[in-house]
């Protein structure tokens, strides 16, 4: 497995453009990339905690005042990651003539090859500020909150609406002016495909094409070891089916849509893909969606999602029915996107990512051979992990269950203790100390979900 090192850029004046624009200085601030094992994503060098917000048209429809909204509330709840469309094509949601809030579209006469740039970026002054400049500023808000993005090429659409407007003959270009343009934003992770699986040869052939192209862009030459890319497949379905062999693929992505309950087998596939890649949910079932068989999407299924992606050794993407289209497609609305932004299942989850914090979940192999007796199923699935040094096990109960775990997996020296979290507040209480034997665990009373940590007294932190 590659992974991601610095080294001196080449500049063409208009990637350095670009650049000057920003603000920026073309030595990158942070540097994204894949841990030597394969198993996680890093940032600088260090393990990076993906707990991802869908927001297909943030880039479209918010206004910037709207956009600060958006990025400080997710700021406070601990996100890592935005997921966005540099340009949606999918006609349900207005396709690749998909204007801003100002009325900018991205292409002129919808020809990929023809980007509607214009000379110039001041907001003030509709003759300059295009689509493109809005996607710029957007992008430099989300890395200014801490964020990186996680930027979908063109979104396509489950039914290949895009390919109308992308096709092979184009996409290799397309590309290129895309990697052209954020040449030197390594905060970027590059998603292509978008809700969709290739129906053709013709279809199959777009998107190694793009990826040429964002790499001779974004480094100028086919240098795929310094770009992050994966693929956003349509429901049901893992990148590793199609690309995970692809030298352009550092990471898979899966989607489940309805189905949550088939998260963690589906990670787990791919989990054991080899050579081992990333992998994690890209999207699940969004919060309160009312388009679900499977609903009601409330926040203890939005922490089930979580918690069966990141015990299967993955990444997590959240999302809500309400926000990630900004109250524009009216089927699916339930109530205001900005009411919307303090859901209870969004702001639960940073509490699972301050347990797995210290818990240690780079160093985590999941392993449901911890379970003697209580696994469970289906909805109701709990789900187990142990530190591959041997330091510790933890444990998500998906619902109130009394469990039998295999404490013997506890290599390190010393007694052990157990602790509590309640997922939901993130309350804990201790839960007791042992020996190396098989014990039982029922959670405190009341909690619909819970977490279980159980260490080395001598080794609580990772």
């Amino acid at each position: 497995m590659k992974t991601r090192k610095p080294e001196p850029q080449s500049w063409s004046l208009l990637p350095l453009l670009f650049v000057l624009l920003w603000g920026s200085s073309p030595t990158p601030a942070a540097e994204l990339g894949v841990a030597a094992s394969g198993r996680y994503l890093t940032a600088r060098g260090e393990p990076f905690f993906w707990l991802g917000d869908t927001v297909w048209l943030l880039a479209q429809v918010p206004s910037r005042d709207e956009l600060e909204l958006y990025l400080q509330t997710r700021a406070e709840q601990g996100f890592t990651v935005i997921q966005l469309t540099a340009v949606m094509g999918e006609e349900r949601v207005w396709g690749t003539t998909r204007a801003t809030s100002r009325g900018d579209t991205p292409f002129v006469e919808g020809d990929v090859l023809r980007p509607a740039v214009t000379p110039g970026n001041d907001p003030a002054d509709p003759a300059q500020y295009d689509y493109w400049d809005h996607l710029d500023h957007v992008l430099e808000r989300i890395h200014a909150h801490g964020f990186r993005a996680a930027l979908v090429t063109d979104f396509v659409g489950w039914g290949g609406d895009g390919y109308k407007f992308l096709k092979p003959e184009n996409a290799r270009q397309y590309g290129r002016f895309l990697g052209e343009r954020y040449r030197g934003k390594p905060e970027i992770i590059w998603v292509l495909g978008g809700d969709n699986t290739p129906k053709n040869d013709d279809q199959k052939a777009v998107w190694p094409r793009v990826a040429k192209g964002l790499a001779e862009g974004l480094t100028g030459s086919e240098d795929y070891s310094q770009v992050l890319m994966t693929y956003h497949i349509n429901g049901g379905s893992s990148s590793a089916g199609l690309w995970h062999h692809s030298p352009w693929l550092d990471f898979n992505m899966a989607q489940t849509w309805d189905a949550y309950q088939n998260i963690y087998p589906a990670l787990l596939r791919d989990y054991q893909q080899s050579p081992p890649k990333p992998c994690g949910l890209g999207e699940g079932a969004y919060e309160d969606g009312p388009q679900y068989p499977t609903k009601p999407i409330n926040a203890l299924v939005i922490r089930r999602q979580a918690c069966w992606s990141w015990f299967a050794g993955g990444y997590h993407t959240y999302g809500n029915g309400n926000v990630w289209h900004f109250d524009t497609c009216k089927p699916e609305l339930t109530q205001t996107w900005k009411l919307a932004l303090r859901s209870p299942g969004a702001a639960t989850l940073k509490h699972v990512k301050g347990f797995l914090e210290v818990v240690g979940w780079w160093d985590c192999v999941p392993d449901p051979s911890l379970f003697a007796e209580g696994q469970g199923s289906g909805a109701s699935l709990n789900v187990a992990m142990r530190r591959a040094d041997g330091r510790a096990i933890a444990a998500y109960l998906a619902a109130p269950a009394t469990v039998r775990l295999r404490l013997d997996r506890i290599a390190a020296a010393g007694r052990l203790t157990a602790r509590w979290m309640n997922p939901a507040t993130g309350e804990e209480q201790p839960a007791g100390t042992w020996d190396r034997q098989t014990h039982a665990f029922t959670p405190p009373a009341g909690w619909n979900d819970t977490l279980l940590h159980v260490y080395a007294a001598a080794h609580s932190q990772p």
